[in-house]
Parts: structure tokens; sequence; C-alpha cells
């Protein structure tokens, strides 16, 4: 698997991944990225759209994730061809733990696992909370006003 190595500015967002992927014309390719820098598209994402970011995560039909092999610079990315077989969805799905800086959320009055902003997780986003909250001793939960029941509020 050969990787090209490419500067594509100053900072990497999803707006300039866009661009790249629209101006070499690329498709079926993954694009894997540093990881402060893959980090640093998810909270993007979710600032943008305010809700957590599907893992695996396309764009215009090509794979962007983390590099985990560490061989892609800070600020670079790599193109390689895409081959599903080749990535480890589920590396973010094993762990227990909140990832750096996380905070679980639950919904105030019914209970149900949201992020932050109060929006409902669903699928292995949610089910890795509740893996965190049932196997740690003590885990730290906040509640927060959950738009499942914004009429309660």
């Amino acid at each position: 698997m050969k990787m090209k190595k490419e500067y594509i500015g100053k900072y990497i967002t999803i707006i300039a991944i866009r661009n790249y992927i629209l101006d070499k014309c690329i498709t079926n390719k993954a694009i894997l990225l540093h990881s402060k820098n893959f980090d640093d598209i998810v909270l993007e994402y979710r600032s943008f759209y305010n809700e957590s970011m599907s893992v695996p995560y396309e764009l215009l039909g090509n794979y962007i994730g983390e590099d985990y092999t560490k061989t892609v610079p800070m600020d670079r990315i790599s193109v390689i061809d895409y081959d599903t077989s080749e990535f480890n969805y589920s590396n973010y799905e094993e762990t227990f733990d909140l990832y750096d800086g996380e905070q679980a959320y639950r919904c105030g009055f019914c209970g149900r696992i949201v992020d932050g902003n109060g929006n409902e997780l669903y699928d292995e986003e949610r089910n890795r909370i509740i893996r965190y909250i049932e196997n740690f001793e003590n885990p730290i939960v906040n509640n927060a006003y959950g738009k499942c029941c914004r009429d309660k509020w």
C-alpha cells in the first residue's frame, strides 16, 4: 500500500479536504490524517452540525480516517487506494473509555444517552457510552436538557 503524502494548506478542515477531493478529482480513495488533525475534524464536524460524526466517515465517496500506523505527519494527508478490509472500524467501539475531553451526558428528564448539545446518540456511539457507564465503578455522567424531552423544559 503506497502512501502519497500531500500538503493541502496550513489548516486541515473539512472544507480543505473537500476542496482537495474536488480539485484532484479523486474517488474511492482513503484519506488518512494525523491523529491530532483527525480529532480537529471530528470537533469541527460536531460544532458545525451539533451532532457526533459517524465512523467510518465518508466524504464525496472517499474514506476519511485516522492513520493508526503513525506515518502521516502533522498537517499533511495521505491518500491511498480504498479497501474496506484494511481499516479497523471497530477501534472506536472496543474501548470502554471516553475520548480525551469527552464527557458522558444523559437527558435529565428521561435518562436517554445524549451529547453535550442534547441530541440523542444512536448506534455505536450510544453503545460505547453505555458500556462506559456499565464498566466503570464510578462513571462521571452529566445531566443535559435532551431534545427528546423538549416539551418538558
